[in-house]
């Protein structure tokens, strides 16, 4: 029998733990709750949880820093940020280490379970995913299709699970990227930005249209492009240190990027 998802709720207000505690406890989920960092860390030291309601203000630590450790030690662990109004910037700021979605204080208890259950879908399909891509590979081993050292044998354009521009090489399956003979270490969100940029090769787009599709939602365009900067600068130096010729990560100014090919003019 399936077991019920395992939550841990961090929140320094007494009256905060309760009411989640209560409200998903009645949704059949498993709840366990912290009264600050330390408590937290003690938690998620000793077990992992598919889903962790972070209150960004505790009173010994940052919740971002909780955030980045979760992230760290457990990326498939999904979280979701409760905010007042004063650091709403600081949760939109916090989905740059990976946070699912933020929660503005006091939430009504169907956003609260609704925002959970996408949490958690997102989990599941992500989990999924990984997976198969690992009984894939595997196979792929075996039959001698993949070498040992996971280059892989240079796929058709026309693959639904890779998506190739020049010398770039997309499997979207496993979640790796290849440019030349390099193989690129790429986080889930640069990961994301650079399929969104392959899909549309040559073509400027926007910061908003990038950010929907990383973030799965629209945003405001200064908001958007505060939030991909640093992903992008990232991405292109990851592009930039392999030395590879035929392709390049280029911003376009008051617009957005686009990846180039070789002889693609700038717009």
């Amino acid at each position: 029998m399936k077991q019920p998802a395992k939550i841990l709720v961090v929140d320094d207000e007494r009256s905060v733990r309760i009411m989640l505690e209560t409200a998903l406890r009645a949704h059949g989920y498993r709840v366990e709750t912290a009264e600050n960092g330390a408590a937290a860390r003690m938690r998620l030291g000793g077990e992992e949880f598919d889903l962790l309601l972070l209150d960004l203000q505790l009173g010994d630590v940052d919740g971002i820093e909780i955030l980045r450790e979760v992230k760290e030690r457990s990326p498939a662990t999904e979280v979701i940020l409760l905010t007042a109004h004063g650091s709403i910037n600081s949760a939109i700021a916090a989905l740059r280490y990976g946070a699912f979605d933020y929660l503005l204080k006091p939430a009504q208890v169907t956003e609260i379970r609704e925002r959970v259950e996408r949490a958690l879908h997102h989990r599941r399909v992500n989990l999924q995913r990984t997976e198969l891509l690992q009984r894939i590979s595997e196979s792929a081993r075996a039959l001698g299709l993949i070498e040992n050292g996971g280059n892989p044998v240079p796929a058709p354009t026309t693959s639904n699970d890779y998506l190739t521009v020049g010398p770039l090489v997309l499997d979207l399956r496993r979640h790796a990227a290849y440019l030349g003979e390099h193989t690129l270490t790429l986080t889930r969100t640069e990961f994301a930005l650079l399929t969104a940029l392959a899909q549309n090769p040559d073509t400027a787009l926007s910061y908003t249209t990038l950010s929907e599709a990383v973030y799965g939602r629209a945003q405001a365009e200064e908001e958007a492009r505060s939030l991909l900067r640093p992903h992008i600068a990232r991405l292109r130096q990851k592009l930039d240190a392999t030395k590879t010729p035929g392709i390049a990560l280029i911003s376009i100014r008051s617009m957005g990027y686009m990846l180039q090919t070789e002889d693609a003019p700038v717009p």
